[in-house]
């Protein structure tokens, strides 16, 4: 609470998240806020992979070849892990700005 409102008052995303409570969700290392788009997961024995990509909320149909602008890319790992062992997430912004993805 106190972060959103001190987004709202400053609009500086940094003051906000020093703000922000990890212990009130500390499984929680991406948020897909735009909530358009697609993800693509790869998966192996060793690993599983995500990538997110997601564009601006489609009003109107793209007539563009490449399908319109993007907001952002980011993929998101984990390797494979042990019984008793908690998964480690890696993320990585590979184009865009995600702002309150993460």
């Amino acid at each position: 609470m106190r972060a959103c409102l001190e987004y709202a008052q400053s609009g500086d995303i940094a003051k906000a998240r020093a703000l922000s409570n990890r212990d009130l969700a500390p499984h929680v290392s991406f948020v897909d806020m735009g909530g358009h788009g697609y993800t693509v997961v790869r998966a192996s024995a060793h690993a599983m992979e995500s990538e997110f990509v997601c564009i601006p909320r489609p009003l109107e149909r793209s007539e563009s070849q490449d399908g319109g602008p993007l907001l952002y890319r980011v993929r998101c790992r984990a390797s494979l892990w042990t019984k008793g062992q908690a998964p480690k997430l890696e993320i990585q912004v590979v184009e865009g700005d995600p702002r309150f993805s993460l």
